[in-house]
């Protein structure tokens, strides 16, 4: 008799189970709907972004001083670029703070940490763009102060890229919820992982 009531507690819970993901999907459906052309417009931004840092790179080989490269006016290209992946960024959050309403809390997808780690990125990537504007222009001789400011720039890219990524990255909890799996499911495989390792 327990074999039959685990039998059928193993159906009751996969019903419930393919219910729950069938509305989850749904609104994982939306949700890409939604931010595919925040995607799309932020991937153009990013490879707009590495033209950019290639053009710098170019400069330097060519022979012109690290100065030369930081004056040249593409700093300020760099900050509108930036200012334009924040913007999506921000449209981001919004559509994924909508997407966590539509989910129970039970969801794999239910990641409200997410939330305050993504705005807490795009507070100091927007605070690092506005700096670019209080960047004084590098003398001509100072090419230590020039080559560190170049750095800067180009680990400022790397970071406004990664925002871009992030848009892809929150949905790998998409297959675990394909599987059928909780949060909680998810959390105690990662508690096994660990105590084995």
């Amino acid at each position: 008799m327990t074999f039959a009531k685990y039998v059928a507690v193993t159906i009751l819970m996969a019903g419930l189970s393919i219910n729950a993901y069938a509305d989850n999907r749904a609104a994982m459906l939306e949700f890409d709907a939604k931010v595919r052309p925040i995607a799309q417009r932020s991937q153009l931004l990013s490879d707009m972004q590495v033209k950019l840092m290639d053009d710098f790179n170019q400069m330097a080989e060519a022979g012109k001083s690290a100065s030369a490269v930081f004056n040249s006016g593409k700093v300020q290209q760099l900050q509108l670029l930036g200012n334009e992946t924040l913007i999506e960024a921000n449209l981001f959050v919004a559509e994924f703070e909508h997407f966590l309403a539509q989910l129970p809390e039970t969801s794999t997808c239910y990641l409200p940490e997410k939330v305050t780690e993504y705005q807490g990125m795009i507070t100091q990537l927007t605070q690092a763009n506005k700096a670019l504007s209080n960047v004084p222009e590098i003398a001509d001789g100072d090419e230590l102060g020039a080559a560190m400011a170049l750095l800067n720039l180009q680990m400022h890219a790397g970071q406004l890229s990664s925002l871009v990524q992030m848009f892809q990255l929150v949905k790998t909890c998409y297959m675990p919820e394909a599987m059928g799996l909780t949060k909680e499911d998810v959390e105690r495989m990662k508690a096994e992982d660990k105590q084995d390792n």
